[in-house]
């Protein structure tokens, strides 16, 4: 069987996030498969893919901020708010100088509230909000707080614009540049969309499918996968109580609710544990790492 780990995959453009996935889980003949966050199927770039043993781990991956370069057509809005929807308004940008768009990008910058788009994943009432949309079901959705660190014009040629963005985990590049047109007065939509990056893992480091069916492909251990996160070397003492899941005291190394990379005197990885009040270490996971670094 395929060892645990984790594949920064670049999924093409014209395939679902779960067809990649399953199609790099049927190459490698593993047991088990996922995804630490979904691409829209026009959508091309990043995506982490979690096998066997690393599925555990996938969701203290799904935090990573994020990078894209987005192709946006000013004049058009859809109903997905990308080119693949259904065309509800369109309207002239030719007035629209790249100084204006300039100037409005600047007021996206930083904290902003922003309303997910009505085709997506999220969940209401325990159904995706798509579900609602395509049976022409209005849902009253809530604004919520996303980050944009940096926000870019790169290249200006009506009716396109290529923006690069940097942002925060639950960022809708479509919510954002659907806000955008809408700041211009014209409306715009989302014509072309890659993913740069998911935190260190960046699109010029990433195997593809044909690679990964070469058997040229890159798997991250566990440990590797996690090295965002700060560690504890157990001692014989502590990595005995970690493997039955017992938790004990530790020496001050962070705040309650932190997340820790435990590992054992070798520097292998053990799991996952969680510190509490009082400098007390719960165990969250105890993983057995097959592939070492």
């Amino acid at each position: 069987m395929t060892e645990s780990g984790v594949i920064n995959l670049y999924k093409p453009p014209g395939i679902t996030s779960h067809k990649a996935v399953k199609e790099v889980q049927k190459i490698l003949k593993a047991k088990k498969a996922g995804h630490t966050g979904t691409l829209d199927p026009f959508a091309e770039g990043v995506l982490l893919v979690c096998i066997n043993q690393a599925t555990r781990i996938s969701e203290y991956l799904t935090g990573f901020d994020k990078e894209y370069l987005v192709t946006a057509q000013l004049g058009l809005q859809t109903d997905t708010f990308d080119i693949t929807g259904k065309v509800i308004k369109e309207t002239d940008p030719g007035g629209i100088k790249e100084d204006d768009l300039k100037a409005v990008l600047e007021n996206f910058r930083g904290e902003i509230e922003q309303i997910p788009p009505l085709f997506s994943a999220i969940k209401k009432n325990g159904i995706p909000l798509y579900k609602y949309a395509r049976k022409g079901i209005t849902v009253e959705l809530k604004p919520r707080l996303v980050n944009i660190y940096e926000i870019e014009l790169v290249k200006f040629n009506l009716p396109y614009a290529i923006i690069r963005v940097s942002c925060s985990k639950g960022t809708y590049i479509r919510s954002l540049i659907h806000d955008i047109g809408r700041e211009l007065l014209v409306g715009a939509t989302v014509k072309e969309l890659k993913r740069i990056a998911i935190g260190k893992f960046h699109i010029k480091e990433a195997d593809t499918i044909e690679s990964i069916k070469a058997g040229q492909y890159h798997l991250y251990s566990l440990n590797e996968s996690l090295s965002h996160l700060p560690f504890l070397l157990l001692n014989n003492n502590q990595l005995r109580l970690a493997v039955n899941g017992t938790g004990f005291a530790i020496d001050k190394m962070g705040e309650p609710g932190d997340i820790i990379r435990l590992l054992d005197r070798n520097g292998n990885f053990i799991g996952i544990g969680r510190i509490a009040g009082n400098n007390f270490l719960k165990i969250q996971k105890i993983i057995k790492d097959n592939k070492k670094t």
